[in-house]
């Protein structure tokens, strides 16, 4: 694949929205997509603070019951987060994990919220909700 063409060299051809349409395709081919850029890790070193890259779409970790980490499992082994999309997300990815476990949504999501549910409170996720 060949490097993509920085748009500015049209800007006297094409409209200024097609401009812009163009300047969002070329930053998203030229610096890639991302889901997350990690700024922060714990104890053992494993990324638990994220911020948002340029997807649609968030990375949270989910320690264990007796973690440190902002969100963990109730002794139910429950949690509820606040994902910040601003919308009802569609799912969610599970991207690190390290012990067995299932985890599900007990209830739909909504514009700020999405709960989960494992089959461990002893886990620690990291989940991609988008």
């Amino acid at each position: 694949m060949t490097a993509p063409i920085n748009p500015q060299h049209f800007q006297a051809k094409i409209s200024p929205e097609h401009l812009r349409v163009m300047q969002s395709f070329y930053k998203t081919l030229k610096g890639g997509v991302d889901m997350g850029v990690a700024v922060g890790k714990n104890a053992a070193g494993v990324y638990n603070s994220f911020e948002q890259g340029n997807s649609n779409g968030v990375l949270v970790r989910i320690g264990a019951n007796s973690s440190s980490e902002q969100y963990k499992w109730s002794g139910g082994s429950t949690v509820t987060v606040t994902h910040g999309l601003g919308r009802q997300p569609i799912g969610f990815k599970i991207v690190d994990q390290d012990a067995n476990a299932t985890i599900w949504r007990t209830a739909v999501p909504t514009t700020t919220t999405l709960a989960l549910q494992s089959s461990s409170n002893a886990v620690n996720v990291t989940v991609y909700i988008f």
